[in-house]
């Protein structure tokens, strides 16, 4: 039996490619170019980033999300240093011991709620700057949205860059689906980053309907210079970045990035309609982006992954999370809606 005879609301990285970012593959698919980022695709890739965020950035394109941290965070923080997250954050939980063993640092999980971070308990979790005996607060890693899909506000996150900066804290973003994120909040690209004083961005592509690829956005000056070296430190400078670029400019080529994100948003939204009205099914967190929680019991998992991939994410709360794709559709959602009827009340 095909995959394909299944539902996906697993993850985006179950998806195939979007259309019009194969057809940017295949366009660049041609002829030979410089390697390494020295061609005319990578820095026209760049130039549509700038366009979207600032021409006073520094760009470079990685092959994978945890890649991507681990380049941004290791060029941006000592090895003495310590890296604040959330409890839930893919950083902390799902990228085994990459992020300490490749930084150096030590990473401190703060409690949150629907995966958010309060100001109040990050300050708290903020101590022993000058104890020679303790890793010094370098960074605040925020995940934009959450792993429980949720976002925080522009004024949360100001609120958190306010921290950041009594302490001389830099505030990294690992923005997966941050997509997502800027058409929850109606925001555009700039807002969501210059407005909200973030000083490094992993912006996601992969999940957002890439073949692969992720783009890190310094937007502070590096006047040593060395980010480049810590690219390569870091296993993630390609050969052949043109096909990372170029993925990258047709994403934001009359923001298809908005198109694609509105269409995610959207069919969660619709999920969320749709589910609430089966009884005994509860959402489990706030829909705010592509991801519905939902508290589920494993019986009734095991018996719909006879039609449809989506993860149990949390065993102590019976959590099972769908997140929606691209490629997915409303046929798709009423069709899973209804074989959960079924079984949930049989």
């Amino acid at each position: 039996m095909s995959n394909t005879s299944k539902i996906n609301f697993a993850s985006e990285n179950y998806a195939g490619v979007q259309h019009d970012i194969m057809q940017a593959l295949a366009d660049v698919n041609t002829g030979s170019a410089p390697s390494y980022g020295n061609d005319s695709y990578t820095a026209e890739g760049i130039a549509a980033i700038k366009n979207n965020f600032g021409d006073d950035i520094e760009v470079f394109f990685t092959f994978n999300g945890t890649g991507a941290n681990n380049f941004g965070l290791g060029a941006a923080a000592a090895r003495y240093n310590s890296i604040y997250c959330a409890d839930v954050a893919h950083l902390y939980v799902d990228e085994s011991t990459a992020p300490e063993s490749f930084t150096g640092c030590r990473l401190y999980a703060i409690k949150s709620e629907a995966g958010k971070i309060a100001p109040a308990d990050l300050k708290a979790a903020i101590k022993r700057a000058g104890d020679i005996h303790h890793p010094q607060p370098g960074v605040v890693s925020l995940t934009q949205p959450t792993e429980y899909g949720t976002v925080y506000t522009m004024a949360e996150l100001q609120a958190i860059k306010a921290i950041c900066v009594e302490n001389n804290l830099l505030l990294h973003v690992d923005g997966a689906r941050f997509f997502n994120a800027a058409v929850h909040l109606d925001a555009s690209l700039k807002e969501l980053t210059r407005e909200t004083g973030i000083d490094i961005l992993t912006l996601g592509g992969t999940k957002a309907g890439m073949m692969y690829g992720e783009a890190v956005i310094f937007f502070y000056r590096d006047a040593s210079g060395s980010r480049k070296y810590h690219l390569k430190r870091s296993m993630q400078l390609a050969s052949k970045n043109r096909f990372i670029a170029a993925q990258f400019k047709a994403m934001l080529h009359n923001d298809l990035w908005k198109k694609l994100a509105l269409h995610t948003n959207a069919l969660a939204k619709e999920f969320e309609k749709q589910v609430s009205k089966i009884d005994g099914i509860k959402v489990a967190h706030p829909v705010e982006t592509n991801a519905v929680f939902l508290i589920m019991s494993p019986e009734l998992h095991a018996k719909m992954q006879q039609h449809a991939y989506f993860y149990y994410w949390n065993d102590l709360k019976k959590e099972v999370r769908l997140v929606f794709s691209f490629d997915n559709t409303t046929e798709e959602i009423t069709h899973f809606v209804k074989l959960l009827k079924q079984y949930a009340n049989g």
